[in-house]
């Protein structure tokens, strides 16, 4: 007898259907890139939303080989892609004001994070420290990192489509309201006694940004991709076979720590810097297509739990900016260089510039420098702060 198979279960189907969607997203970006609407809905959430609405309807299954396919082996190879274009020389002439307001901006996230977790803790269930840490990685990095602390934490799909949402509501508020204060940014300098001396310091090295883009070969792309899945799998293999220490130490956290670290190791060759351009598009390419896949395990029903998520994330927000206020008058930080580190960290590449250019100009490639720097140690962290929330659980 033969076995009838529905379409929406067919892996090529569910796989051209993700394809189809991460090409229009892109298309629709680069058609609408000066709208108002990308500014508030980027590109990744035309990549999420799309696949989780098919799903909703239907249209795509919530289980399929193809989304444990790519969240395996396309995930890792995208991290190194990603990683391998940090300009760690770069950071080398970022000024120590900008340093400064970068650790201080982190570090008001870190001790957020624990605070609004001890907060919630009782709202949150058994996935609270996932929750958090999954968040901690976003917004210390970005998209990529969420997604990569999301799968070492083992944070369930149906819990991270509303975190997720939350997410990008409540950094593109906070985005949006750090522009809105620009206007009135020498007032809060001289509220927290800080002079254009201090502004002139943290521009001392800042230079106008340098675009690397060019076109892409076909024996380019090939090298990348060899690159990238070839490491990808060997980390995957090397992850298999170290110990599990626990629920948050588990086979996926080894290979997202390998993966980061080589990739990191990575960008100081001479051909990371050569391919520097062709790999970002490539890995942002392939981080599109495992959040896409990421939405289509999910279901907009899950919306029904974003509220307590949207309430963590402003609370968080409100001690980010307490802490940020409060280093910025005890160390002498210029309120521009406060909200480029904030965007850095909680907006990364893609919005950090655009907050930097509405406080100085000058800015932008200092925020584009210090959110690559948060991409490079948010798996770190947000592993990190998994691991000291199951502790601080018992």
């Amino acid at each position: 007898m033969v076995r009838e198979v529905c379409l929406n279960q067919d892996p090529l189907f569910v796989a051209f259907i993700l394809l189809a969607v991460v090409v229009g997203a892109q298309k629709w970006s680069v058609e609408f890139q000066n709208a108002r609407i990308m500014r508030y809905l980027p590109t990744p959430v035309w990549c999420y939303i799309p696949p989780t609405l098919l799903t909703t309807l239907g249209i795509l299954p919530s289980k399929s080989v193809v989304y444990d396919g790519i969240t395996n082996f396309v995930l890792p190879a995208c991290l190194i892609l990603l990683l391998m274009t940090t300009d760690v020389e770069g950071l080398k002439k970022v000024s120590r004001p900008a340093l400064t307001a970068m650790a201080c901006a982190t570090s008001s996230i870190l001790i957020g994070a624990i605070w609004v977790f001890l907060l919630f803790q009782s709202s949150l269930g058994t996935e609270g420290w996932k929750v958090i840490s999954t968040l901690t990685a976003s917004w210390i990095g970005g998209t990529v990192n969420m997604l990569a602390v999301k799968q070492a934490t083992e944070l369930s799909d149906q819990t991270f489509t509303p975190l997720f949402l939350s997410d990008i509501t409540v950094v593109y508020t906070w985005m949006t309201f750090l522009m809105v204060i620009s206007s009135n940014q020498n007032k809060i300098d001289r509220w927290m006694n800080v002079t254009r001396r201090h502004m002139d310091q943290a521009l001392v090295h800042a230079g106008p940004a340098k675009s690397t883009r060019k076109k892409m070969e076909s024996q380019s792309l090939l090298a990348l991709l060899a690159i990238g899945f070839g490491l990808g799998a060997a980390c995957i293999w090397l992850g298999n076979r170290l110990p599990i220490l626990g629920a948050g130490m588990n086979t996926f956290t080894w290979i997202i720590i390998l993966v980061t670290t080589l990739g990191l190791w990575l960008s100081r060759t001479r051909y990371a810097k050569q391919e520097s351009a062709n790999a970002s598009r490539v890995g942002y390419f392939l981080l599109y297509f495992v959040l896409a896949a990421t939405g289509a395990k999910a279901n907009l029903t899950a919306l029904l739990h974003a509220p307590i998520f949207l309430a963590i994330c402003f609370v968080w927000v409100g001690i980010h900016a307490a802490l940020l206020l409060l280093a910025g008058r005890v160390f002498g930080i210029p309120s521009a260089m406060l909200a480029t580190a904030s965007q850095a960290n909680l907006g990364g590449v893609a919005s950090a510039p655009i907050v930097a250019s509405t406080y100085e100009p000058k800015l932008v490639p200092v925020a584009l420098i210090l959110a690559i720097l948060g991409n490079a140690v948010a798996n770190y962290f947000g592993i990190l702060m998994g691991q000291f929330l199951l502790r601080l659980t018992g």
